[in-house]
C-alpha cells in the first residue's frame, strides 16, 4: 500500500472520530443509552458505536486503487459485529451470562442477544479464517482465535479502558508476530483512541458490547491474517483456557491479585474507593 494512501486513511480515521463522536454521545444519551458502571455510576453506554466510522471511511483511499476481498472481508467484521454488539447493548439480558449460559439458553429451545452474538462471531470467524487460510487445521485454529479474541474482549470491559487496554497489548503483540505487517486493519481504532480513551476513563461513557465487539473483531481479523498458524493456536489454547477460568472464578479478582496486571489496570483511572475487584468476568 502507498505510503500516500496510508496517510490519507489516517487523516480520514481522525476526522471521522473526532466528528462522530460527540454526536453519537449525544444521540445514545438522549436515547436513554445509559447503564450502571461497576461503582454504581451512570455512564452512556454503546459509545464503541463511535469507532464504526473510522474504520469505514480509512478504506476508502486504499479501495480508490481497486476493492480488494480484504477489504470486503473487514467491513463484515467491523460491520456484522458491532451491529449484534449493539442490538445485546440494547436488548440483553442480565441475568444471563457467559458463554455457557447462552448455550444452555440454545440447548432449550431458546435464544438470548448473547446467544445471537455467540452465532454471529462464530460465523464470521469462520468465514474470516477461510478467506486466508485453506487447511482445514488451520481454518478451524483461526476461526477459534478470531471467536475466542471477541470475547474475551467483552469479558475485559468490566472497568474504564481495561478492555482497551487488552486490545492494545494483544495488537502489539500481534503485530510483533505479522513483523508490523497489515498495519492498515488496527490503524483507524489507534488512531481513534487517543480521542476517546479520556471520557471513558473520566467514566462519562463505555464501549459497550458494541465496541468490545468491534475491538475483538478486529484484533481478531489481524491475527488470522498475520500471525503464523503455531503462535496462533498456542493464543487460542490460552484464550479458550481463560474463558473456562471466567466461568468459574472472577477475572476482575484475578487481575487484582497480580501487581503488574493491577497496575496495567488502574493505569489512567480515576482514583476512587470502592474498587474491590469483586465484579465477575
Amino acid at each position: 500500500m502507498r505510503l500516500i494512501d496510508q496517510i490519507a486513511s489516517l487523516v480520514l480515521s481522525c476526522f471521522a472520530v473526532r466528528f462522530f463522536m460527540p454526536r453519537i454521545f449525544k444521540m445514545l444519551k438522549t436515547r436513554g443509552m445509559i447503564v450502571k458502571n461497576y461503582r454504581g455510576q451512570p455512564v452512556v453506554t454503546s459509545m464503541g458505536l463511535t469507532f464504526i466510522f473510522p474504520c469505514a471511511l480509512s478504506i476508502i483511499p486504499f479501495m480508490v486503487a481497486g476493492i480488494e476481498p480484504e477489504h470486503m472481508a473487514f467491513l463484515t467484521v467491523v460491520t456484522s459485529l458491532t451491529l449484534t454488539g449493539f442490538i445485546d447493548d440494547v436488548l440483553g439480558e442480565a441475568t444471563i451470562k457467559g458463554i455457557k449460559g447462552h448455550v444452555a439458553e440454545l440447548i432449550k429451545g431458546r435464544i438470548s442477544t448473547g446467544g445471537v452474538k455467540l452465532i454471529i462471531t462464530v460465523l464470521v470467524g469462520m468465514f474470516v479464517s477461510c478467506c486466508y487460510h485453506k487447511s482445514l487445521i488451520a481454518w478451524g485454529v483461526y476461526a477459534l482465535l478470531f471467536s475466542l479474541l471477541v470475547n474475551f474482549i467483552n469479558l475485559m470491559d468490566l472497568r474504564p479502558g481495561r478492555a482497551i487496554k487488552a486490545f492494545l497489548l494483544a495488537v502489539i503483540f500481534f503485530m510483533m508476530l505479522g513483523g508490523f505487517s497489515n498495519v492498515w486493519i488496527v490503524m483507524p481504532v489507534l488512531a481513534a483512541l487517543p480521542f476517546y480513551m479520556k471520557g471513558e476513563m473520566e467514566e462519562k461513557y463505555m464501549l459497550g458490547d458494541t465496541g468490545a465487539n468491534l475491538l475483538g473483531g478486529i484484533a481478531g481479523f489481524y491475527a488470522v491474517k498475520a500471525v503464523p498458524l503455531a503462535p496462533a493456536a498456542v493464543m487460542a489454547a490460552v484464550l479458550l483456557s481463560i474463558h473456562v477460568i471466567a466461568e468459574y472464578y472472577s477475572l476482575s479478582r484475578f487481575i487484582e491479585s497480580i501487581p503488574v496486571l493491577r497496575f496495567i489496570d488502574q493505569l489512567w483511572r480515576l482514583k476512587t474507593d470502592g474498587d474491590t475487584g469483586m465484579d465477575r468476568a
